[in-house]
């Protein structure tokens, strides 16, 4: 495994059943098993399950577990949110979300990671933003960012997205929002 006669102190160097007793134990462990290990499933975000990827989440700052919007409510096109439908679809809005909470499994957890990354470094620019969209939805369809002028945006999504992707387009936190920007969202679905 590795030269172990360099880490014995050099007044135990010539003892024997010291160094018979380290020699002994280099021999019977061998951390490059787990080392390696340790790297595909908590080091290498690619390749992290589970625990390692509730480490990446906890240093990025997103969370595995979101709240997902269950109910959709009557409104209209103008609204700003994705929870709207129209007459004789939804209930009318009564002052409650009901929610619940669902854990992503590692996949999608992966995907807010990297999106969450990126908007950590990101500079709020329709270019970055648009590059976190393409990471988080590039399966699911065309979704981009959409410059209204006068201080607003909108972020379109060419595809209808799951109650998951909704949560994590508006309860996560991932999706940048610019000082002083008023956000909005749009399915454009054909």
């Amino acid at each position: 495994m590795q030269d172990v006669s360099q880490t014995i102190l050099s007044q135990y160097a010539n003892s024997p059943a010291i160094c018979t007793f380290i020699e002994a134990w280099n021999q019977m462990l061998d951390p490059s098993t787990q080392i390696n290990d340790w790297y595909n499933l908590v080091w290498n975000v690619q390749t992290a399950q589970g625990y390692g990827l509730d480490v990446w989440g906890r240093i990025v700052g997103v969370s595995r577990v979101l709240s997902i919007a269950s109910v959709k409510y009557l409104g209209w096109r103008e609204a700003n949110d994705l929870t709207e439908e129209g007459f004789n679809q939804a209930p009318w809005y009564r002052g409650v979300d009901a929610t619940s909470n669902f854990r992503l499994s590692d996949d999608g957890y992966r995907q807010l990671i990297y999106a969450k990354a990126l908007a950590n470094i990101s500079d709020g620019s329709i270019i970055s933003i648009n590059k976190i969209l393409t990471t988080l939805f590039a399966a699911q369809g065309d979704a981009y960012v959409q410059d209204n002028g006068s201080m607003s945006m909108t972020y379109v999504f060419k595809f209808i997205p799951t109650d998951v992707q909704v949560s994590i387009i508006q309860n996560s936190g991932v999706l940048p929002q610019p000082a002083g920007v008023s956000v909005s969202y749009s399915i454009q679905s054909d």
